[in-house]
């Protein structure tokens, strides 16, 4: 989908009190965006005047409860053949640049990137250490998880979601095509915990609404619930959590969501209850390393320690960079008296993420 805009790219954004985070998002993409369009939906704080020093495209929009409707009105200012979508609290490296402009001549639709999280906490699912990484953004925090993201398409696409928004179903029912890359995009929003906190509570009220309301047109009810109970973990609403994932494995028993189950019950020490639900798990997806590291937890806590070794260097296989596998199994060796496998666990798991050093001593 063409239509008739200039050859270039359009850099497309939402904001809401971004002062602290926008400057470094707009000088991440100096020299590959040929236009800045950024929407204001109320900011408090000095985020429209940072936004003026870079593009005269700046617009009010009073905020809707719907990411798609603000997304679209940001697309409907741009005139480039391309979009890239970022928020303030995500970067573009310099190491990515020419990468990008390489794209211009895609045949494709729409363009995956890779959507790096970062964090320096314990415990992520799919933590990637960033101590060999090539990104020097990657070194504001210990680590990260990955996941795609359509954030780079053709000009004419719209937005769909309430949340969670994404134009690959515009694309689809245009019969486009989306093609993958390797290109980054990195997020620091949520390593700042109060940022954090105000957006999960935006996001819980919107995916309640959409449960109210039956709205699955998007997404199906087994998602919206999985989705809405992943917001109630990240403000540590446990119970809520788990009513809404029994919700989601009632109408699906897709192993991610008998994962996450899982996971609240060993939290929990409720041990038979996490054992069905992660049995069920890697029975249904076999090379998920996280399934396997949190069994291991389950027979380490049950003192079943030859198990929990087996679980956790199965973990390893599928994962090596696994710096909580590699600490759980530095535990079991360490209950076992066996300190020189023990030492040497612990101490590659604070390689991987020295946030681990305080709990190693």
């Amino acid at each position: 989908m063409n239509g008739n805009y200039d050859n270039g790219i359009s850099l497309c954004m939402i904001v809401l009190n971004e002062g602290k985070n926008l400057k470094r998002c707009l000088e991440s993409v100096k020299g590959i965006v040929d236009e800045i369009i950024i929407v204001d939906t109320g900011s408090t704080d000095n985020t429209k005047e940072i936004a003026k020093l870079y593009t005269d495209k700046v617009f009010d929009l009073k905020w809707p409860n719907d990411f798609a409707l603000v997304r679209n009105f940001s697309l409907q200012k741009a005139t480039k053949k391309w979009i890239l979508s970022l928020d303030a609290d995500e970067v573009i490296s310099t190491i990515d640049h020419n990468n990008i402009k390489s794209l211009l001549k895609c045949y494709a639709d729409g363009i995956l990137f890779d959507w790096r999280d970062y964090t320096n906490e314990i415990g992520v699912k799919g933590f990637i250490s960033s101590r060999d990484d090539i990104y020097p953004e990657s070194k504001l925090a210990s680590g990260y998880d990955v996941s795609k993201v359509l954030r780079f398409f053709k000009n004419g696409y719209k937005f769909e979601g309430k949340i969670h928004e994404t134009v690959s179903n515009s694309i689809s029912k245009s019969n486009g095509k989306i093609l993958e890359s390797s290109i980054v995009i990195h997020h620091y929003g949520n390593m700042d915990k109060k940022h954090v906190q105000d957006k999960k509570q935006m996001y819980i009220e919107l995916l309640k609404n959409r449960l109210k309301n039956n709205d699955f047109t998007e997404k199906p009810k087994d998602w919206v619930c999985f989705e809405l109970a992943k917001e109630y973990i990240q403000v540590k609403d446990y119970n809520s959590a788990k009513r809404y994932l029994r919700l989601a494995i009632e109408l699906d028993e897709y192993p991610e969501y008998l994962l996450v189950l899982g996971s609240i019950y060993l939290n929990e020490n409720n041990l038979d209850e996490a054992e069905k639900l992660l049995k069920k798990s890697v029975q249904l997806d076999p090379n998920n390393s996280t399934v396997h590291d949190n069994l291991g937890i389950l027979f380490s806590k049950r003192g079943e320690y030859n198990k929990a070794i087996r679980k956790f260097n199965r973990a390893l296989e599928l994962n090596p960079n696994s710096a909580e596998a590699n600490y759980n199994l530095g535990k079991v060796y360490e209950k076992l008296g066996k300190f020189g496998h023990s030492e040497k666990y612990f101490q590659q798991a604070v390689e991987l993420n020295p946030k681990f050093s305080s709990l190693v001593g």
